[in-house]
């Protein structure tokens, strides 16, 4: 394969905005070069499929949010000042591009044999990641003592929830509701899971 990210970056998000109007499994190739303006060949330059392509635009989601899973853990600010920004950034990006929010929520479930195991492995990462931050809360005295591998995928829930209620909105009311998201989540978050004695707690 071929490895010019801006050519890569240039088939993913015309095949985003195509995905977004047509769905993964009605989308053809040619199509996608169409809105890139290149050849189809050239798509299979850079991408083995037309399925490598979508697992690409998971891929490239899913290190961003690790990446700031990563960065919030090493900054020193407080569990919950963490999961406030984790969500302010994780719907900030969906409200930025309908398309992209779009694709991240409707197709999702779409992958097969191996593409359907790398977008699992994706997730089971993402998982372990929110089972550390809360972990770390409880850990901090913040959070209550809880079963941290059932209430991680609650919450991955409970946000991928929101994004799908977002889409059922008209468009000029998606970025007012997503905006909104992340106050109201992160104190359904702190209300359920908090110590009795937060003030006390520290973080």
């Amino acid at each position: 394969m071929a490895n010019d990210p801006a050519k890569q970056d240039l088939i993913r998000n015309a095949a985003i905005r195509v995905f977004a109007r047509k769905g993964f499994h009605a989308t053809r190739a040619e199509e996608i070069a169409e809105e890139a303006g290149i050849a189809v060949g050239t798509i299979y330059n850079y991408f083995e499929s037309k399925a490598q392509v979508l697992l690409s635009i998971f891929e490239r989601e899913f290190e961003e949010e690790v990446g700031l899973y990563e960065s919030m853990a090493k900054s020193g600010v407080s569990v919950r000042e963490r999961f406030s920004k984790i969500l302010s950034a994780h719907f900030a990006r969906l409200a930025e591009s309908r398309d992209l929010a779009v694709v991240l929520v409707r197709e999702r479930y779409n992958g097969s044999g191996e593409i359907g195991e790398a977008m699992a492995k994706m997730q089971r990462k993402m998982l372990d990641k929110i089972e550390k931050l809360i972990q770390d809360g409880v850990d901090a005295g913040w959070l209550r003592a809880c079963n941290v591998r059932m209430v991680a995928p609650a919450l991955f829930a409970i946000v991928q929830s929101i994004g799908e209620t977002a889409m059922i909105y008209p468009e000029s009311q998606q970025k007012a509701f997503l905006a909104r998201a992340p106050e109201e989540l992160a104190h359904l978050i702190w209300s359920g899971l908090a110590h009795d004695t937060e003030e006390e707690a520290t973080a």
